[in-house]
């Protein structure tokens, strides 16, 4: 059954770019060293990206791209995109919030999206996120502690559900999020049988022992900001949450205080 719900899912939940916005390549220096190359001149190229190859627990392979902000570095964001939006299009905003907070940042493709193979969908995006976040421990050499995890829309699902089952994480930010994720494809709806909810965010909250910040524009008609104000209500240990006045859900980085509470944020967990 959970297979089917998953199934179902994806077609109403998951909208990858078509085409992807990037190809991977190879650097012409011989070295076998590869880039996310973007199709477009429209799209910004990050050459410091570094590409990561993945197989998941469920046998896709993925691709991620990693930005180190220097060897020394402990604080390491893994950070789960939203819709309609892959590597190609992230990593120009990827490279300046690294920046910004000074982290090590992962992104990544779910299955299905970018130059990620697989299909994409509810279990295959729980997997993919996982995978990330072994990689971070097994080849990087990270501890949980030195671990903030990013969600942002419907990449607020793999996230909780990583948060919700991973202890002593540094921290996790939740950006324009789902509640629900049943109550986004229909707002109207009251009530669904739980193995019906495809990313049970409120519940998962609640089990995130990790300081929990989360953002959300005042404005947002995609995900109404209720859902952001519930999955405040319900974490185990929230933090000052950001309700960014003028934005939607697609500029919440656009707030003027944005920047400012994701360093303040960092600063208390990395003391």
């Amino acid at each position: 059954m959970q297979t089917l719900v998953s199934r179902i899912a994806s077609k109403l939940a998951f909208f990858p770019p078509t085409p992807p916005s990037y190809l991977v390549k190879q650097h012409a220096d011989g070295t076998g060293d590869e880039y996310i190359a973007p199709r477009s001149s429209a799209v910004k190229k990050v050459p410091n990206a570094q590409v990561v190859h993945l197989t998941t627990s469920r046998g896709c392979k993925i691709v991620g791209a990693w930005l180190p902000y220097s060897s020394q570095c402990r604080a390491t964001m893994l950070f789960s995109h939203g819709n309609a939006v892959d590597l190609g299009l992230m990593l120009p905003f990827y490279r300046e919030l690294a920046k910004e907070l000074r982290v090590n940042l992962l992104g990544y493709d779910y299955a299905g999206y970018g130059a990620s193979q697989g299909e994409p969908s509810v279990l295959n995006a729980l997997a993919d996120i996982e995978a990330c976040y072994q990689w971070l421990l097994s080849v990087k050499g990270k501890q949980p502690r030195d671990i903030v995890l990013y969600g942002q829309s419907v990449g607020t699902g793999p996230t909780c559900d990583l948060g919700s089952r991973v202890p002593g994480l540094a921290g996790v930010i939740l950006h324009s999020p789902l509640a629900t994720g049943m109550r986004v494809m229909n707002p109207t709806w009251t009530r669904w049988p739980s193995w019906l909810d495809i990313f049970p965010n409120v519940k998962l909250v609640a089990k995130i022992s990790a300081p929990t910040l989360i953002m959300h524009g005042v404005r947002d008609d995609v995900v109404d900001i209720s859902a952001g104000r519930a999955l405040h209500a319900a974490a185990l240990n929230p933090v000052e949450p950001l309700w960014a006045q003028n934005c939607d859900h697609q500029n919440v980085e656009m707030d003027p205080n944005y920047v400012t509470r994701l360093k303040d944020f960092m600063r208390q967990i990395f003391k």
